[in-house]
């Protein structure tokens, strides 16, 4: 009963919170402004992360006193001060990295890891510092791989709510009701924070909000469920948040084959792909959609069947069906002049 209501909780603080938040964003100057990597043509507020972070700080305060919660939302409130940092004064890429990079860092040494990793169809199991290793490479990754997709209205906040449903759907499986929560509160501020920012949004989420996001869902991915679901230890993250960790293997993968630096912002994203195929912002954000609907069904699918060789068959059978279909519209072709 508490998992719905710090979800209802949540819903409501983020409905209320969103508009209050956007006003001050006007009245401080923390607003989008359009350029060549945008596709909105007006200014628009860009810290409604901060509506939807208070939201779950709130109702985790009321409902979760689980320490290891409390480890995931301080390692989010590090990434998340980084994100409106940016924000506000609009980082270049290298002290925005490496500010992300201390912030995860911090939070791993203060907690936030896995102890054991193990390593599908083997018997590796890596523990330790290599371990931490992996815990902190996977968040730092995941962390700017959310921020990498947040480039269309509603994208990241709706990839954001579809992970968490599924998440929060193999937490209850699995008994882990102080993950639930944390879940549950999470779907309700994201929820609530998207009646603003579905196309066309009248407020972004900004760096605060998307990275935070980020940070959190990844975490929770590794800590709050492969202590108990360990069929694939190491890919279960990467299947929950298929997309983001898609589009951001094919932008680096993309931009070193066209000589360019892979950590360089550009506007040519799967989404921003889409877009140049004739799709709408609907009809793209619609599609992606659906890729994570399927991924995070497949998360759900191997959390209840706890078979590694299905398991197998279904993930990597899924991952070439997605692959396929963008290969087929042409989604994955690389330039060498980097254009599609």
């Amino acid at each position: 009963m508490n998992v719905f209501f710090a979800f209802l909780l949540s819903l409501v603080i983020s409905v209320l919170l969103t508009p209050w938040v956007k006003k001050i964003a006007y009245q401080v100057g923390a607003v989008d402004i359009p350029n060549d990597r945008k596709v909105h043509l007006k200014p628009i507020p860009r810290i409604g992360g901060v509506a939807f972070f208070l939201s779950i700080l709130v109702v985790n305060v009321i409902f979760n006193k689980s320490p290891v919660v409390e480890k995931i939302i301080f390692g989010g409130l590090l990434v998340f001060l980084v994100g409106l940092l940016d924000d506000f004064v609009e980082l270049k890429p290298k002290p925005k990295f490496w500010l992300t990079f201390l912030a995860v860092l911090i939070a791993v040494i203060l907690g936030v890891r896995v102890e054991i990793w193990r390593v599908p169809y083997t018997k590796i199991i890596i523990k330790g510092f290599w371990a931490d290793v992996i815990t902190f490479v996977w968040l730092l990754g995941i962390t700017n791989a959310m921020n990498f997709i947040d480039g269309l209205d509603g994208l990241a906040g709706g990839v954001s709510v579809i992970s968490s449903f599924s998440l929060l759907i193999i937490s209850l499986i699995l008994g882990r009701i102080e993950m639930a929560l944390l879940l549950s509160s999470i779907l309700g501020a994201v929820l609530g924070f998207l009646f603003y920012n579905f196309p066309p949004a009248s407020i972004f989420m900004g760096d605060s909000g998307a990275m935070f996001l980020g940070f959190i869902l990844g975490a929770i991915s590794v800590i709050g469920v492969l202590k108990i679901s360990t069929v694939i230890n190491l890919f279960f993250p990467i299947i929950v948040l298929g997309f983001p960790v898609l589009d951001t293997a094919f932008s680096i993968i993309r931009r070193i084959l066209e000589g360019r630096a892979p950590w360089r912002y550009d506007k040519d994203h799967i989404h921003h792909r889409f877009l140049r195929l004739g799709m709408s912002t609907e009809q793209s954000i619609a599609f992606i959609y659906l890729i994570t609907i399927c991924m995070a069904l497949l998360a759900v699918i191997i959390s209840l069947l706890q078979d590694p060789y299905i398991s197998a068959i279904l993930l990597f059978g899924t991952l070439f069906l997605i692959i396929f279909i963008l290969k087929k519209l042409g989604v994955l072709e690389v330039r060498k002049n980097g254009k599609v």
